[in-house]
């Protein structure tokens, strides 16, 4: 017996079993009839059995041929595993993956990437980009960005998301600052002092999501546009031109004249955090075990 069968004999077999009719398997399959007999019969010769009963209307199968059904079915899924395991890790050996980090918050809040790429995919090229949360976001719907951590109540339509991480906002003021004596501040005792804050271009969804608690809560202090460089910032606060609400995570930034106070929680707080963002239908070969890191830390 000659076992020298090839795939595309499985899949003719399969097709006149679905059918049982040989004109309509080669109408489903995209080629004429006589071929498709032709492999057929060099199959049942192969095997040394007959497979199908020729009728006058179509063909019915031998228990020869019902037998072997399953197993033609078993061999042609392991066949297309085997091919998507291969190109799976031609994949994963080359490539790009372009990962957005929000400026919002200090890097050592964020998960590890690089150190899981290089251990994990060091073949690839890991590109990071640092940039305010809506042209993060962007960036992500156009295809540019692949993942990116960003700001929570940054409008995301369209997009996945997972929050990572959350954290308190802390008030920034200068240590001159009579309040800069008290361990932690209320909203009320800042009403009256000058705030820098950001404009609403910069973020409409959490400039709203903060205008609403001020004005639940009644805070209505004078303003000046915020820096959107965290340096020049603190600098601005050291000089004593007002004090700024940041993330807590920004404490690790020092600044001489500029001390940190806890906000008391006796009205309410904003909560500030992180998710990670990224289109559904991003096929990158990462992207999935990027995400199952990101989820267990």
């Amino acid at each position: 017996m000659n076992t020298s069968i090839d795939l595309r004999q499985f899949r003719y077999f399969v097709a006149v079993c679905d059918e049982l009719n040989f004109g309509r398997a080669a109408k489903r399959l995209n080629i004429s009839q006589p071929p498709l007999s032709r492999q057929i019969r060099q199959l049942e010769e192969q095997l040394g059995v007959q497979l199908f009963i020729r009728t006058g209307s179509g063909v019915l199968l031998t228990s020869a041929g019902e037998a072997f059904l399953p197993e033609v079915k078993r061999a042609l899924s392991q066949a297309e595993k085997a091919i998507e395991v291969a190109r799976s890790v031609r994949e994963m050996e080359q490539g790009t993956f372009v990962v957005g980090y929000t400026t919002v918050f200090d890097r050592s809040v964020f998960p590890e990437v690089a150190a899981y790429f290089q251990s994990q995919f060091s073949c690839w090229k890991l590109i990071t980009k640092g940039d305010h949360s809506v042209n993060l976001v962007r960036d992500i719907r156009k295809g540019k960005v692949d993942v990116a951590f960003i700001g929570l109540h940054t409008e995301t339509s369209g997009l996945e998301s997972v929050v990572i991480h959350e954290e308190s906002m802390v008030v920034a003021l200068p240590a001159n600052h009579p309040l800069a004596l008290k361990r932690s501040i209320s909203f009320t005792s800042l009403n009256s002092e000058t705030m820098f804050w950001f404009e609403r271009h910069m973020n409409p969804g959490f400039y709203d999501y903060c205008k609403n608690f001020f004005e639940d809560i009644g805070f209505r202090p004078v303003t000046l546009p915020e820096p959107t460089d965290h340096h020049i910032l603190l600098g601005l606060i050291s000089e004593g031109q007002g004090f700024a609400l940041i993330p807590a995570s920004l404490k690790n930034i020092k600044r001489k004249g500029v001390v940190f106070r806890e906000i008391k929680e006796d009205a309410g707080t904003i909560k500030i955090g992180i998710s990670a963002a990224y289109l559904k239908s991003n096929t990158s070969p990462i992207l999935k075990d990027l995400l199952s890191l990101i989820k267990s830390t």
